[in-house]
């Protein structure tokens, strides 16, 4: 039984040290005791060796909860605390060499993952580097994420914007696979709006609604669509609800705005 304990307790040390970012000093300690405590167990006198089973085993539970601290608290220094650091460091690097070598640096030490090719794709976009960000998307292994979906849209609306029909694809898949996604939905309505399919972006600009009641774009667009087909009276409902639902997004607001005036000079 105290076997079974030990080696519980040593799963749960391993997991938290090296993979949850738990504190690798209390970690490691417990690792040890435990491994000592199952050799004891195994080759000790059998009075010997329970003494120092059950020692070893509430020595283990205690560092193992101090690791759970350390992890629920984000005080840890384990991998995923880590990881996680040299992550930031790639997406706020100041120079596209800088985002390089920190991009280096995480995959000499944990290995390629789509983490870290996803945030070095996002900063190839943001320092205009097009060939270099479309092809870190294309390392991706997970293509059915929604971060994939969302950073490969804003991708060709940076880059490719008279390319709707990539954009439109690319959405589609994404609201198939991620039906309950809103903002998957709403920039798939928005999309359709701009190149003038209306009667798909009512569609899509509504389930974005239906997903998210709280968001005010897809209110508003509804409200900026029943402008432009003349519903005065429906396209003021609309921008009222957004109005209500933009709180502090400037941007937004001066749109309700500007289309509220508009239906109040049409309406008069």
């Amino acid at each position: 039984m105290l076997i079974i304990l030990l080696s519980v307790v040593f799963i749960i040390l391993f997991l938290q040290t090296f993979f949850l970012g738990g504190a690798v000093l209390p970690g490691i300690a417990g690792l040890l005791l435990c491994a000592a405590g199952i050799v004891s167990l195994i080759f000790l006198k059998k009075q010997g060796r329970r003494c120092f089973g059950i020692i070893s085993a509430s020595a283990g539970l205690i560092l193992s909860v101090v690791c759970c601290i350390f992890i629920t608290s984000g005080a840890g220094t384990g991998t995923l605390q880590q990881k996680e650091t040299l992550l930031k460091k790639i997406v706020s690097a100041k120079t596209v060499q800088t985002a390089e070598e920190k991009y280096n640096a995480y995959i000499e030490t944990y290995g390629e993952d789509d983490s870290s090719a996803l945030c070095l794709a996002k900063y190839y976009m943001k320092a205009d580097e097009a060939d270099k960000s479309r092809s870190m998307l294309f390392k991706l292994k997970n293509k059915t994420s929604i971060d994939y979906y969302r950073t490969m849209t804003e991708w060709y609306n940076k880059f490719d914007k008279g390319n709707f029909s990539y954009v439109v694809s690319t959405l589609l898949d994404a609201v198939a696979e991620h039906p309950s996604w809103a903002k998957g939905h709403l920039m798939l309505g928005l999309s359709y709006y701009e190149n003038g399919d209306n009667t798909s972006a009512i569609y899509y600009l509504k389930k974005a609604q239906l997903l998210d009641p709280s968001d005010g774009y897809s209110l508003c667009y509804l409200g900026v669509i029943s402008y432009d087909r003349g519903s005065y009276k429906a396209a003021q409902e609309y921008l009222k609800r957004a109005g209500k639902a933009a709180k502090k997004d400037k941007y937004l607001t001066e749109l309700i705005e500007t289309y509220q005036e508009c239906v109040a000079r049409e309406a008069a």
